[in-house]
């Protein structure tokens, strides 16, 4: 900020013929399309100045006009920005300067882009491209066809933006351009994230990824590993999605890229959220307010401290001129201070105008944050509904329909059978034993393993068959509701589909924890099976169901004449 900040005072006192600029025009022109991207303000003030000493050519007037353009799209000043594009491409073609006037265009069609004006947008395209055909420009053509690509995008056009991003992927590689050609890669992995084909979305990711490490670029590798997280955000695997967004954190972090960490940090904290991981949601919450928070105060200060210096130095040059030519001197000083005093201002006025709109999007996030909490609330009562629903079908609402049956077929064929109305009274005990079962895993919000074995037991306690191992570091660890009925419903799932099925003459529940994992296994010396030639059924299914939804994934192992195993690991 120091090197601009000279040269905006440089530039302002040229127009008075006090100091020389030290910087071409040309150069400075670059120096302010350079800024776009990460200081637009910046960008504008020096447009300004370059427009206050005066003295430009045409070129140099239509390329200023289009960055002051940029400048204020960048800002939000979309009418203001039009009226500049307008103006450059007036003053280009009047010099018949093509390329300058197709780059001015590109802009143009941007800002139609932005207002959802299509047709105008495409319009635009179609004029760039027909320029860069006809002075032979592949790098812009390349440019125009991503651009044009973006529209057919927002349109949800996919199959026309993805053959545009492919064009340009083309021409991108006929140059050997391995930054463009990573782009392009980048390109086609959101377009078809957006069509919900995950698989090439990956593909193109990996690619661009790959491209970028490959050329040692820091900050696309920042940007494509966060973008590339997103593919798996959508599919739903959110451990790599994980993965890739701290990996973007950690090159975000040694350069200190403020911006890339607080989005990274807002996309961890949604995810945790969903996962249920509220402590890691919190935290990254957390830390996305501060780095937020820390972007406006760390800007403020450095841009004040900065004025400081600025000030002092130029205080000190103005004592040597002092001395020699006191006449020269004092006009100087005299345009010094109304300068630093325009300056100031507008640094006051450029601190209060951010302030404001931070106190704003503060107030937005704190809205957010309060509809975010509402979503979870009932996301999370929903799935009680579902799992309390799931489990009365399963279990009791089986028993019930057993029982119905039963007493269907006496009422049809009334005999004295003292076995089968035994048989009834022991199904209604045990369907009023499981309600019990399901009402306390569903009360409780927590048990502790212990509690959890107990049950267990208490339910396999008749059947002869079924032995259970316990290996448990610490009974008093607390399992949540969901961990814990999840847990209890797949082994007896499983421990029910031996019994039916597997033909054994023994079953052994194994159940394991430490402090940090917790694991079981269901193992029978029955028939066994082939994975490859049965269709899993509806109980199976829901078992890997089941495991999915406390993060895990169920294994099984089964071979012919053998038995089976089934088993399960997750983290306490």
């Amino acid at each position: 900020m120091k090197k601009k900040f000279f040269i905006f005072i440089s530039l302002l006192l040229l127009g008075i013929g006090s100091i020389h600029a030290q910087l071409s025009k040309d150069s400075l022109i670059l120096q302010a399309s350079k800024l776009l991207r990460s200081t637009p303000a910046k960008s504008l003030y020096l447009i300004d100045s370059l427009t206050i000493a005066g003295h430009l050519t045409s070129t140099q007037n239509g390329m200023s006009l289009r960055i002051r353009g940029q400048a204020l799209y960048i800002s939000g000043k979309l009418k203001e920005a039009a009226v500049a594009f307008a103006e450059s491409i007036k003053v280009l073609e009047a010099v018949n300067d093509k390329k300058e006037v197709g780059l001015t265009l590109i802009e143009l069609a941007k800002l139609y882009r932005k207002l959802k004006m299509f047709q105008q947008a495409i319009s635009t395209y179609q004029q760039a491209q027909r320029i860069f055909e006809e002075i032979d420009d592949k790098n812009n053509l390349a440019t125009v066809l991503n651009e044009w690509g973006v529209v057919y995008e927002m349109m949800e056009d996919y199959p026309k933006a993805i053959d545009y991003y492919n064009q340009s992927l083309t021409i991108k590689q006929e140059l050997n351009d391995s930054i463009g050609i990573a782009y392009s890669y980048s390109f086609l992995s959101y377009i078809y994230l957006l069509s919900n084909n995950f698989k090439l979305a990956e593909e193109y990711g990996v690619k661009s990824f790959h491209l970028f490490t490959s050329i040692n670029d820091p900050i696309s590798i920042a940007l494509q590993s966060s973008d590339f997280a997103l593919v798996y955000e959508k599919k739903g695997d959110y451990s790599r999605a994980i993965y890739y967004l701290e990996y973007s954190d950690s090159i975000a972090e040694k350069m200190n890229y403020a911006d890339l960490r607080s989005g990274n940090y807002e996309r961890l904290a949604n995810i945790y959220a969903s996962l249920g991981k509220y402590n890691k949601a919190y935290t990254y919450r957390l830390k996305y307010a501060d780095i937020k928070d820390s972007l406006f105060t760390s800007a403020s200060q450095k841009a004040i401290a900065e004025l400081n210096v600025q000030y002092q130095t130029a205080e000190k040059d103005n004592n040597l001129l002092l001395q020699q030519n006191r006449i020269n001197n004092q006009r100087y000083l005299l345009v010094l201070s109304f300068l630093l005093l325009v300056i100031v201002s507008s640094l006051v006025a450029y601190i209060y105008r951010n302030k404001k709109q931070h106190e704003k999007q503060l107030q937005q996030e704190a809205a957010y944050q309060q509809e975010l909490l509402k979503m979870e609330a009932l996301n999370s009562m929903q799935q009680d509904r579902l799992r309390i629903s799931r489990d009365l079908h399963d279990n009791i609402g089986a028993y019930l329909t057993y029982i119905k049956t039963n007493i269907e077929e006496l009422s049809i064929y009334p005999v004295d059978n003292k076995q089968q109305f035994e048989t009834l009274q022991e199904l209604t005990s045990e369907t009023i034993s499981e309600l019990r079962r399901t009402v306390w895993l569903i009360n409780k919000p927590s048990v502790t393993i212990e509690e959890w074995i107990i049950r267990l037991k208490e339910h396999y306690k008749k059947i002869e068959q079924i032995a259970i191992n316990i290996n448990i570091t610490n009974t008093s660890k607390t399992l949540s509701a969901l961990f814990a009925t999840a847990l209890y419903r797949i082994i007896q799932e499983a421990v029910t589909n031996a019994i039916k099925y597997s033909g054994c003459i023994g079953i052994r529940i194994d159940i394991n924890s430490n402090e940090e994992t917790f694991s079981f296994s269901v193992t029978d010396n029955g028939i066994g099976f082939d994975e490859n030639e049965i269709k899993p059924g509806f109980g199976l299914n829901n078992m890997k169901q089941r495991a999915e939804e406390i993060g895990s994934k169920l294994k099984i192992e089964s071979t012919p004449g053998k038995g089976t195993a089934i088993s399960l690991q997750i983290k306490v």
